[in-house]
């Protein structure tokens, strides 16, 4: 059944007089088409006998439950286990994701017919839904059916997920096992060949009313004993997660009126990923760019990084104009399946300060924009003297009198606290001029997804 938080209204379309006769794919999403990631589903039928309605599916919110044991069947569930009608719970799931607001919802490969035993069905979607549910009915059954009802997507992409495709029974009719009570297809025909059945509901057999395990063939009926199966599964439900690559183009502009800052390192990852956080000790990297400007440092951490977490890219953005100067902005893109993105620059007429963005969420619809104002941070690895003799020797940090002076080289006798931490401004206890002082936001950045 389905929980209250979303009611179901019985729209189904004309009973069916077979399996899966007029059925079709009849996806179906709520509101804008899905962007979010793309999950690959294989079902596989282990049955030696036993064939399979092809399978509803849906992508779904946790207020939506396909089925409960222990509960009655919705009509649409009802529909498939006992008559094998696809397209009755095909609309009913259509218009539960629908009433949740978001999912997406269909039937698995429909033209193709039933799963056979041993063989198995892969379709793909795309959802930013994290539940997966799936029922098929098991055919040569009275009111039997295979189901997982809300699990878990995978939230990493190339992870897989797998379910046994738990065997059901509806409870909507009792088990006879006789042919003549089943759906009239050809593959529940018994060696003789007879072809009996019938697709109506038989109120003279009606069940107890509720989900529950299915007991299997108890060999009572006129069944053969190979449309049996080992209690407890009918199949395998594997999910893979295969996210498409997405392009984007960034815009860096440098908000402040006297600093520059290095060519941006960036790296698009997945959630697990911290380039850096506030009040931890910086990697060596992001030591290296705030205090030296070592933009090729940083570049191979970040490397090192995604490929041993096997997802996302890095680099550093048009590296060949040089640094950003005061007003002026930075135009790149890059092409990736990942969905966070870090940067780090360092702000170069400082001792050890840099702008950084961490692990902030890209947009996920084609055509959309987030906006990112980025402060300035102290990586807490020198003291801020504010003297030129401390800093890197570029002439846009010279003082107005023209002076070349300054280091590239790390200064342990000014070593600072090694946390980082939001920076301070400039103080004016050094030499540095009153220009490279900023207030607020020192970058903005706007990424906007061009799929």
């Amino acid at each position: 059944m389905f929980k209250s938080k979303v009611m179901i209204a019985a729209t189904a379309a004309a009973v069916m007089t077979s399996v899966f006769g007029g059925v079709s794919e009849a996806q179906s999403s709520s509101g804008e088409p899905d962007t979010g990631p793309y999950y690959e589903i294989t079902i596989t039928n282990t049955t030696e006998g036993q064939y399979l309605t092809p399978p509803n599916w849906a992508a779904h919110n946790r207020s939506v439950d396909v089925f409960q044991p222990g509960h009655p069947a919705s009509p649409g569930v009802e529909a498939v286990a006992e008559r094998g009608e696809v397209p009755v719970l095909a609309a009913e799931l259509a218009e539960a994701v629908d009433a949740a607001g978001n999912g997406v919802s269909g039937v698995a490969d429909a033209e193709a017919g039933p799963i056979e035993p041993g063989d198995s069905r892969t379709f793909t979607f795309s959802t930013d839904e994290r539940y997966l549910s799936v029922v098929s009915m098991i055919i040569c059954t009275n009111d039997g059916f295979g189901g997982v009802d809300t699990v878990w997507l995978p939230s990493v992409e190339g992870n897989t997920r797998t379910y046994d495709l738990r065997d059901w029974d509806a409870g909507t009719e009792l088990n006879t096992e006789r042919r003549r009570d089943i759906v009239p297809a050809p593959f529940c025909s018994t060696p003789r060949g007879a072809t009996g059945g019938t697709g109506a509901d038989q109120p003279d057999i009606d069940g107890f009313g509720t989900i529950f395990a299915h007991p299997t063939i108890n060999g009572f009926g006129d069944m053969p004993a190979n449309f049996d199966w080992e209690r407890g599964s009918v199949g395998t439900v594997s999910v893979t997660r295969i996210d498409t690559p997405e392009s984007y183009s960034v815009t860096v502009e440098n908000l402040t009126e006297g600093q520059y800052f290095t060519p941006l390192n960036f790296a698009a990852h997945s959630s697990a990923a911290d380039v850096w956080s506030l009040g931890e000790a910086p990697s060596p990297g992001v030591y290296a760019v705030a205090e030296l400007g070592d933009v090729p440092t940083l570049a191979a951490e970040l490397n090192a990084a995604i490929d041993q977490q096997g997802l996302g890219l890095s680099g550093v953005a048009a590296a060949d104009e040089g640094p950003i100067p005061p007003g002026e902005s930075r135009d790149f893109s890059f092409v990736t399946d990942a969905r966070r993105l870090s940067i780090v620059s360092m702000v170069i007429c400082t001792n050890d300060g840099f702008a950084g963005l961490d692990s902030a969420w890209l947009p996920s619809s084609d055509g959309a924009s987030r906006t990112f104002y980025l402060s300035a941070y102290d990586a807490g690895t020198e003291l801020n003297t504010e003297l030129r003799d401390d800093i890197v020797p570029a002439p846009f940090c010279s003082t107005p009198a023209g002076a070349p002076g300054g280091t590239g080289e790390d200064q342990p006798e000014i070593d600072g606290f090694n946390r980082i931490n939001f920076h301070p401004t400039l103080q004016g206890t050094g030499d540095l001029p009153d220009s490279f002082d900023w207030q607020g936001p020192v970058l903005k950045v706007t990424v906007t997804n061009n799929s």
